[in-house]
Parts: structure tokens; C-alpha cells; sequence
């Protein structure tokens, strides 16, 4: 089920779709995601250069959600930033 709030005047750019994905973990859960949900949040994570390892515990099902949420997260702020930064945080599962 995807929510598109009124104020996104059907824009569909990368930091909507991000959104959307969120509303989606937040409300139904990972299991509620398509895998190619999944593989778009990784492509977008490659071409933005973002951290392989937020990558890896993003995509992994047996992950525990929380990590999976966190690592959701820090990709997102990633991939919308624009930029790479030497990353300096770690992710604990």
C-alpha cells in the first residue's frame, strides 16, 4: 500500500519514493515490501555512493528490524544528502 500525502503534488523524485518507503516500514512492516522495493532503495544506495555495510543490513531478511530500520535510515539520509562523508558510525544489530 503506498500513501501519497496531498502535498507531494504526485512528484515522483527519489526523496518521495524514500518517504514512502518509510511510511510503509513504519506502518506494515519489511515483510510488506516487494523485494524490488528493496533492490530500488539498493540502487539508488549504489548510485549515491552510500555505505555497502547500511547496504547489506538493509537488504538482509534475517536482520533484526530494528537494525534493518537504523540501516534504512542512514541510507536514506545517504542517498539524499548528495554527498559522501567519511562515514563515522557504526551499526550495532
Amino acid at each position: 500500500m503506498w500513501i501519497t500525502p496531498p502535498y507531494r503534488d504526485g512528484m515522483n523524485s527519489p526523496t518521495n519514493r524514500l518517504d514512502d518507503i518509510a511510511i510503509t516500514i513504519d506502518r506494515e512492516g519489511f515483510d510488506a515490501l516487494d523485494r524490488c522495493v528493496i533492490d530500488d532503495v539498493l540502487n539508488l544506495a549504489t548510485a549515491a555512493d552510500a555505505s555497502p555495510v547500511l547496504a547489506e543490513v538493509f537488504a538482509d531478511d534475517l536482520a533484526p528490524a530494528p537494525a534493518r530500520e537504523r540501516a534504512f535510515g542512514l541510507l536514506a539520509m545517504q542517498i539524499t544528502s548528495g554527498r559522501r562523508t567519511r562515514f563515522q558510525f557504526c551499526l550495532a544489530a
